[in-house]
């Protein structure tokens, strides 16, 4: 591990991280390198996670969110964000976050969340099996790093500024439009990722991390029929909305897969669906996004 390595996870760390300013309010740095000039929806996901975490006892976990992208935000301003505790039951509680940028006077609402805990039961199980090639995929030690095969295109697929930087997390890309062998047979991206350098056993770091993540590539799939990215010319591509289930315990440290692909495109949006799994091959993360996509004459 280098030292730019462990720079990018700390820079990660403090860019999900939200700082209490009293009450249920909070602050958050505000997004940069995000490639165009409005915030990454990562960086929205990942700060109101936190924020809601911040609410509840260490012992309710959180198993699901919905958060909607009402604005694009201006990459370089903090956020304020405002936890609404909605539910606090025995076994359940539910916590609403709201994100505004800008002086208190004229702030507008950037993002909402809305965010399940629970603590966490004994019961029956039931792990629906990983994809059917799972044990045959090259594993990540044998595939380049992101910056080795962004390195290798020309020209990049996605805006210099987003595809070289470095964002706290290891990425090794199995299928994609950008990758040797093209997308995989469902038509998506698929991931082998990692933290790029040790961090702490926190979940709830962890589970902000992941969150931050699952906004990097998902929605990128609904564009693969049409041979386009969210950073081509004549595309118009924004996140519109964005759910996650959490099922089991992971761990960043060790390498997660993401198998991403379309379900479907109409009507000026796509929907994309995402399956994240253990190394072993467990299921512990669901994500499911849409995205208003509007194509220009040049890809249609």
């Amino acid at each position: 591990m280098d030292d730019s390595a462990r720079t990018a996870v700390d820079d990660l760390i403090a860019t999900v991280s939200v700082e209490p300013v009293g009450g249920d309010r909070f602050r958050g740095i505000g997004s940069s390198n995000d490639g165009v000039d409005a915030t990454f929806g990562g960086h929205f996901l990942a700060q109101a996670c936190s924020a809601a975490q911040a609410t509840v006892d260490d012992d309710r976990r959180l198993h699901s969110l919905h958060g909607y992208f009402l604005r694009g935000g201006r990459p370089g301003e903090p956020f304020d964000l405002e936890v609404e505790r909605v539910r606090d039951g025995r076994t359940f509680c539910t916590r609403r976050v709201t994100v505004t940028q800008g002086p208190v006077e004229t702030a507008k609402t950037q993002f909402e969340l809305l965010a399940s805990f629970s603590v966490p039961e004994d019961g029956p199980t039931l792990d629906p099996d990983p994809p059917g090639d799972f044990a045959e995929l090259p594993r990540p030690e044998d595939l380049p790093t992101h910056h080795e095969l962004m390195r290798s295109l020309d020209p990049l697929p996605l805006p210099e500024a987003w595809a070289m930087r470095d964002y706290g997390l290891d990425v090794r890309t199995i299928d994609a439009p950008w990758a040797p062998g093209g997308p995989s047979a469902d038509g998506g991206i698929r991931l082998w990722i990692r933290a790029a350098a040790p961090i702490a056993d926190d979940h709830r770091l962890q589970t902000s991390m992941l969150a931050y993540q699952s906004d990097e590539s998902l929605a990128d799939t609904v564009a693969i029929p049409w041979g386009a990215t969210w950073g081509s010319p004549g595309v118009v591509f924004v996140s519109l909305d964005h759910a996650m289930w959490f099922h089991r315990p992971f761990d960043l440290n060790d390498w997660l897969l993401l198998d991403q692909r379309p379900v479907t495109v109409g009507h000026g949006r796509g929907m994309a669906t995402g399956a994240v799994y253990d190394a072993g091959g467990r299921l512990v993360v669901s994500v499911t996004q849409e995205a208003l996509l509007r194509l220009g004459p040049e890809h249609l």
